[in-house]
């Protein structure tokens, strides 16, 4: 099917310091559109499409603070949601940095240290009691079963 076939396409230049042939208006324009749904927290998105973004955004630029670098994510980007209200189990992380994140922030990821840094340990390995209770219920859950979650009173 189409869909087996698709592959993502690598718009980041090999030495990452920016975009290449492949970045279009339409990246941008489709990363501005998300940015700007309210229910969205956060983009991740690899730096120098951030710094291609910054670039091209014109005089509005509040959606920018959305916008936040991280390393990898040169073929996708990832969409962080704001919780949905009422929700006692989930909790929004702290707001980004006020501004567009276009300055020095944005400038150190361009640093030795950013593009080459130095090994990280490797993580604990995840296990089930880590996770919240409801995450934890619906893995052991059998399949096509219906799970009743307890969840904190409203």
């Amino acid at each position: 099917t189409e869909r087996d076939e698709m592959s993502a396409i690598d718009v980041v230049t090999a030495d990452g310091m920016g975009v290449d042939a492949a970045w279009t208006p339409q990246h941008r324009h489709l990363l501005e559109t998300v940015a700007r749904e309210p229910a969205v927290a956060r983009i991740f998105v690899n730096p120098a499409i951030k710094r291609a973004l910054c670039r091209e955004a014109g005089s509005d630029r509040a959606w920018l603070t959305k916008i936040r670098p991280w390393w990898g994510h040169n073929y996708h980007f990832h969409v962080r949601l704001s919780c949905p209200s009422g929700e006692p189990e989930c909790h929004n992380q702290a707001p980004p940095p006020s501004g567009d994140g276009c300055g020095k922030e944005l400038d150190w990821w361009f640093t030795d240290e950013a593009l080459h840094p130095a090994p990280s340990p490797p993580p604990r390995p995840l296990r089930l009691a880590d996770l919240p209770q409801a995450c934890a219920a619906l893995l052991g859950a059998p399949s096509a079963q219906t799970l009743h979650v307890p969840t904190a009173a409203r």
